[in-house]
Formats: structure tokens, sequence, C-alpha cells
């Protein structure tokens, strides 16, 4: 990849960290028709497997710039997995699947494609999307209506003036560093040896755990298959050990031929790469601190188990984009961005709840919890009603019940499935004939969901005809009779069958309000985004 590019002057953002969220983002806000740079330190994508469980919700933000549709057809598809107890089964568990959902549940590919295609997305809009590798962030700035940016590039020192940072330079982020911030939390002494293989085989995809293994007693082991006939293989390695040691080739290769002898996968197999991991529960308090912005691990650092960790960041991205470039266009005030730190340090804080059981579960910080893990599994073996307590509970979107954006109730009735702060849930319609999912309608503007019938309904398509065309168009879904047919009944079942019924929802997929009267879902719209008034 070419390692050193022109840089602009200004630019209206500046994105420090080109991993997965960052390119994502960029992408995300070229969609937009706002400019963006990223700068990164890396020549190109990274290696090796990182992150490799995209879930439905990560799959939906992507296929906003069209990143979807080669992560479905590079990527391995999965519902459910098993857990064992030594040798013996204790836990086979499906996620909710619908055959009539747009996505499944959860894809395994390796984290250097998500960031091809999401870089793929950003070249579509090369005008608006730019990225310098090889560079790395060296200083920031704030001068009030801006930041001035240093950077180091391999032509030598540049600085660029931007209206807005953010920050997606992972865990150990510079940006974060320079404005002398610290993530709060805590930290898992349980260390992962993780290793990508490549090996033939016929099992199906699924997620597959053992707790204290004969091939590596006392051990806990994750596998997970992954495209180009790869194995991902995490497995906890004892307090004693030495790290450095640990990821030796020959202190790895011997404890994997012996997990792949006791499941009886015999084919030749060669290792790809090699890391190691130690949980962590850690977040800023805020996300955003003046005019930087902060997204991915840049911001909170989550445990892998439940596979919260890429997930979380994308969201942070879907969550985001929206907002900045409504700022930037001086749509909506600069407090609409202190509803993404307050949704997404909430969205984190869930995370790290659900992380952090997951974590002393797989790696027990102490021989209670060790003890308490061994009595269930133990249990599970006997009785089947006992497996729920080792549900690895994978990542699912996080409601956001107290976000300012959120609007009163005006139809509780309507039940909690599509209530205020919840992610909008799919339902596939047709529309003359053809077949459309919900989810694909989101990700620019606001979307109105309406019967046909609904009382004032002709406000809410006049603005629609008034926004057709622009950055952030507003489309209305009027279910009915000459409108969008529900030919599954999943708009009943999801957002109630009271007549009059209208939904407002958000860029990012997430319901705003549902009202008995269009009128009021306009006037509430036109508080949040002044823009639609």
């Amino acid at each position: 990849m070419e390692v050193f590019a022109p840089l602009p002057d200004r630019v209206p953002v500046l994105i420090a960290g080109g991993g997965p969220v960052g390119l994502t983002l960029a992408a995300l806000l070229a969609e937009q028709g706002i400019a963006s740079l990223t700068v990164e330190a890396d020549e190109g994508y990274c290696t090796g497997s990182r992150a490799i469980c995209m879930s439905r919700r990560s799959q939906e933000i992507l296929s906003w710039v069209g990143a979807d549709k080669p992560l479905s057809e590079k990527g391995l598809a999965w519902t459910g997995g098993r857990s064992y107890f030594r040798h013996r089964q204790v836990l086979h568990f499906e996620m909710p699947s619908d055959p009539l959902q747009r996505y499944a549940p959860m894809v395994n590919v390796q984290q250097f494609y998500v960031e091809e295609y999401a870089h793929r997305a950003m070249q579509r809009h090369g005008d608006l999307a730019g990225i310098a590798w090889s560079s790395r962030v060296s200083g920031v700035k704030d001068l009030g209506d801006g930041i001035e940016v240093a950077i180091e590039t391999a032509g030598g020192r540049r600085t660029v003036r931007a209206g807005w940072v953010v920050a997606c330079d992972g865990g150990r982020s510079t940006v974060r560093e320079l404005l002398g911030l610290h993530l709060h939390g805590m930290q898992y002494e349980g260390r992962y040896v993780i290793v990508d293989i490549e090996q033939e085989t016929k099992r199906p995809v699924e997620r597959l755990a053992w707790f204290d293994p004969p091939s590596n007693p006392g051990s806990t082991i994750l596998m997970h298959r992954q495209p180009d006939k790869v194995w991902r293989i995490d497995y906890q390695i004892s307090d004693d050990e030495d790290a450095v040691q640990a990821v030796k080739p020959e202190n790895v290769l011997p404890r994997v031929q012996s997990h792949l002898d006791m499941i009886g996968e015999t084919a030749p197999w060669k290792p790809l790469w090699i890391s190691i991991y130690n949980a962590k529960c850690l977040t800023l308090d805020s996300y955003r601190q003046g005019r930087v912005l902060f997204a991915g691990d840049a911001g909170h650092l989550v445990p892998i188990f439940g596979v919260r960790g890429l997930n979380s960041g994308l969201d942070d991205a879907g969550n985001l984009a929206w907002k900045l470039a409504w700022v930037l266009r001086g749509a909506a005030p600069e407090s609409l961005l202190d509803t993404y730190s307050q949704e997404r340090v909430h969205a984190t804080r869930q995370n790290i709840e659900y992380g952090a059981k997951s974590t002393e579960f797989m790696a027990p910080p102490d021989y209670g919890f060790r003890l308490l893990r061994d009595a269930a599994l133990r249990l599970a073996l006997v009785d089947a009603s006992v497996s729920e307590l080792i549900n690895p509970r994978q990542s699912c979107p996080i409601a956001y019940a107290d976000s300012q954006l959120n609007q009163p109730d005006a139809a509780p009735s309507a039940g909690s499935a599509a209530a205020p702060g919840q992610p909008a849930p799919e339902a596939l319609l047709e529309l003359d004939g053809e077949p459309v999912h919900l989810t694909r309608l989101f990700g620019r503007g606001f979307v109105a969901l309406a019967g046909c019938e609904a009382p004032g309904l002709d406000q809410l398509k006049a603005l629609q005809d008034k926004t057709r065309g622009t950055a952030s168009p507003f489309q209305v879904v009027a279910i009915g009779e000459g409108g969008y047919a529900d030919p599954h009944g999943q708009m009943r079942k999801h957002y109630g069958a009271q007549p009059g019924l209208v939904y407002l929802i958000r860029p990012d997929g997430y319901v705003m309000g549902r009202w008995t009267h269009a009128a009021a879902a306009a006037s509430a719209l036109a508080a949040v985004a002044p823009f639609y008034a």
C-alpha cells in the first residue's frame, strides 16, 4: 500500500487509527457527505485473526456502507455452540435465529478482512475519505474552534487542522495519552494464548469450549473455525507461566497438537499466528473531551468472551457517524454529541457487566471462583437445567433506556419490543412484490413507520418530499394498501397492531419515539433535528 500520501491542511474530521472501527467510521461519514482523514501507524491491514466474531448488529452497520456483502460471502455463519467439561458435553446452545432475518446471528471472519471491506467502502468516496498509512498522531492542540493535529509521516512532520478528532487508535491510544486521560476499571490476571492454525476440517461452524480437557489439564480452550481453512484456538495458561515463554512455538505447538489429537482432528496443520491476551474491563468516564471523541478500544476495553470488543466498537461508529455529520452540517447542535457519549458509555458498562461474568467463568480469578465454576460444570453433567449457568451469552445490541433522545412513550400498550431506546426490530416487508428488510432502510436519515391510515401521515410524507436527494433523507415506511406489505406479520408482531401507531427510527436504527398521531411525531423530530423542521 502507499506509505505516504499528501495531507490536507484542513479537514472536517481527523480519525486517529485505521483499524476496523476507524475505517468504518470514515466510510459512514462519507456516506453522509462528510470528509475525513484517517491516520494509521501501520502500513496496511492488521495481521492475525484478532477479533473474529461479527454480530448481526455489526453486519447491519457494515451494510450501511456496502461492506456486508463481501463479509457474508467470505465469513462463516453460525448460530450456536457446545461446551465440554473434561471430555463430556455440558451445554449445547442456539442463539435466536429466524430464516426471515437478513443476517446470521454471528459470522466468523478475520479482522483484517473487516478492515479491507471497510477500506473498500471508503474508496468509493475517494474525494471524501482519505487515509495516510505509516503515519501517526504525535500531538493534539485545542484551538477552541478546532484541533491542531501533529502527524509524523514517512515524509516528515506535518500539521493538520481538524474540526473534530475521533480517537480510534486502540487500547494503547496515543490521543488518550496526549490528553492525559486514563481508563478506569479492572484487569484480570488470567491469560490466554491465541493461535491461528491452518488445517482442513469437516466440523460444523460452532463456538467450541473445553473446561479442564484431558488434552490440557487445568486449562480452558476455545475453538472457532474461520475462513481459509483456519482454526482460531484460545487456551488459558497457568498463573506461574512466563508470558514470553508461553508464546514460543516450541511451547505452543505441542499443546495445540495434544488438543487436536483429543478431538480427532488428524489432518496436517501449520501455525500462522501466535499472540497472548488477558481480559480487561476498562472505560473512560466520557467519550467526548471538547472536540475530541473516543471510539472502540481507545475509549473502552471489554473482555473477548461474548465477543463484545470489536462489535461494541462498530456500534460506537454507527452511533457517532450520523450525529457528527449532522453537527458538521449545522443540522443539529453540538450537544447532540453528548448523547453519543452518554449512550455508548452506558453500553460499555453493560458490556463490561456481562463480560466480567463471562471472564470469571472462563478464567476464574481465584480459588473460590474456580470452585464454584467447576461445581456448576459437574452439576451440568447430571442436570441439564444447570446448563443455562454456563451459557456464554453472546453480544447483543444494548438498549438506551435513559437516552436524552428518547421521547416520552405515547403508546406504551404497543409492547416493549419497540419501545423508545430499543434497537428497532427487523421486519421482512414487501414493496411492489419485492422483499425489503426494514434494516436496509437505516443508516442515513430518520425513518417513520406508520400504517397507511395513520392520522396526519401526509405531514410526514411532505417532509419526505422536502428532504429527498439531501444527505439526510427522511423516509416514510407506510404499511398497508398502497404502501409496504407485511406478508409475514412481523410488523404486527414486533411493533404492535394498534391502528394509527407511528414510530420514529433514528439513523442508527434505534427507536426514538412512538405516537398515535403523525403530527406529534413530526413535532418531536423537529425538536431533536432542526434540519427537519
